[in-house]
């Protein structure tokens, strides 16, 4: 599905329609809402922040597990640094807005943009990392060090994960992302 908003155009996977709308259905504390909601106000607080840098949105691809947002030109490194750390910083200013009224809205923005500040690659905080690296280091070396701090971070976040699983017999949230983050670890070329 294709949308026209504020001169973006915004492209919403099958997926993502179809899984907004079973949690519509079947989600009847809102938790997983509530989730949802903090990462559509993540990826707006990227492109917020690219708006305030003079970069241009072109395009925002909304999928399943994560966002394609795309500009008309690279941004520079400052604002490179600033539109990666816009989406940790709206979900982390919205959670402290939130907690003095309701721990079960404010979590989900506190963990999404902490988990989102961890240099592990396709997240914020790799990207971070990856910026940082480039300044100082060939690509060959940073994509190196990215996929080797990826690994070593993961498989910590992956052991808790299953503990968490087998402590709460329902809880895979940790383990479903580790999974994920590991997959795409060795999957993207």
């Amino acid at each position: 599905m294709k949308l026209r908003v504020a001169k973006i155009e915004l492209i919403v996977g099958f997926e993502v329609a179809a899984a907004l709308t079973a949690v519509l259905l079947l989600d009847r504390e809102y938790r997983v809402l509530c989730c949802f909601l903090a990462a559509a106000i993540h990826e707006l607080g990227h492109v917020l922040m690219m708006r305030l840098c003079g970069v241009r949105v072109r395009r925002v691809r909304l999928r399943l597990f994560d966002a394609l947002i795309e500009a008309d030109e690279a941004p520079s490194f400052s604002a490179d640094v600033l539109i990666t750390l816009g989406g940790p910083a709206a979900n982390l200013l919205l959670a402290a807005l939130l907690y003095p009224f309701s721990l079960t809205l404010c979590l989900p923005h506190l963990a999404l943009g902490l988990f989102n500040l961890l240099p592990l690659l396709s997240l914020d905080g790799g990207h971070l990392l990856k910026l940082c690296l480039m300044r100082r280091c060939s690509p060959r070396v940073c994509d190196a060090v990215l996929k080797t701090a990826t690994f070593v971070i993961l498989l910590p976040l992956m052991t808790a994960g299953i503990v968490i699983l087998f402590n709460s017999g329902y809880n895979y949230s940790l383990l479903f992302a580790s999974l994920y983050l590991t997959a795409i670890l060795f999957l993207k070329k």
